[in-house]
C-alpha cells in the first residue's frame, strides 16, 4: 500500500478522478423522473376511477313523455339534497358516453287553441338532429296517431326547434345525435 501525501491530494490526476465520482445528477433528470411518475399516477387514477358506461347506441333514442320528464326533474333536486356532503367534495367523473339530454328550461309544446276547440286529439313524435353544441339542427315529424292535424304538428315543430340539449358524448367528446320526442295532445283531464 502506498501512502497519500498532501501533494498527491492536490495533483490534477486525483482531482479529476474525484470529480467523476461526485458529479451531481442533472436537474433535468430529476424533472423528467418527476414528470414520468406524475403521468403514471394520472394514468392509474384514470383507469381505476373510470365508470363502466355502456356505449351510446347507434341510431335514435326516445325521450320520456312530458309528464314523466316533469316527475324526473322534480325528483332530481331532492336526490341532490340527500347526497352526503363528502360526495360534493369528490371530483366529478369524466363522462365518456352519454346520450343527448334536453335542458330543463325547454318549454313544452302547447295545445293549439283551434285544435283544442275542435276537440282534435293525438300523439306526435318529432325527430331532432342535435349538433355537438346541443342545438337542434333539424326537426321533422316522423309519426302521428289520432286525428291528423297540421296544427298539432306545427305546435310541436315550432317548440322543439328552439330546444337546447346537453350534447351526446362518445369517448369523452361531444357528438351529433338524433333524438325522438313524443308529445301527447289529449282533451280529457287526468
Amino acid at each position: 500500500m502506498t501512502a497519500t501525501t498532501h501533494e498527491d491530494l492536490h495533483s490534477p490526476q486525483l482531482q479529476q478522478d474525484s470529480s467523476v465520482q461526485h458529479k451531481p445528477t442533472s436537474p433535468w433528470m430529476w424533472i423528467a423522473l418527476i414528470v414520468a411518475m406524475f403521468a403514471a399516477a394520472l394514468l392509474w387514477l384514470r383507469h381505476s376511477n373510470q365508470e363502466d358506461v355502456a356505449p351510446a347506441p347507434v341510431g335514435e333514442r326516445m325521450l320520456p313523455a312530458p309528464e314523466q320528464a316533469a316527475v324526473a326533474d322534480a325528483a332530481a333536486p331532492a336526490a341532490r339534497q340527500t347526497a352526503p356532503a363528502t360526495a360534493s367534495r369528490k371530483a366529478a367523473p369524466v363522462v365518456r358516453n352519454r346520450e343527448a339530454r334536453p335542458l330543463a328550461s325547454n318549454r313544452m309544446p302547447t295545445y293549439p287553441a283551434a285544435a283544442l276547440r275542435s276537440g282534435v286529439q293525438g300523439s306526435v313524435i318529432a325527430s331532432l338532429n342535435v349538433d355537438t353544441r346541443g342545438n337542434v339542427a333539424n326537426a321533422a315529424i316522423v309519426s302521428r296517431s289520432g286525428e291528423r292535424s297540421r296544427d298539432l304538428d306545427r305546435a310541436v315543430l315550432n317548440t322543439v326547434q328552439n330546444w337546447k340539449f346537453q350534447p351526446a358524448m362518445h369517448e369523452g367528446r361531444a357528438v351529433a345525435s338524433v333524438v325522438r320526442v313524443p308529445v301527447d295532445f289529449r282533451t280529457e283531464q287526468r
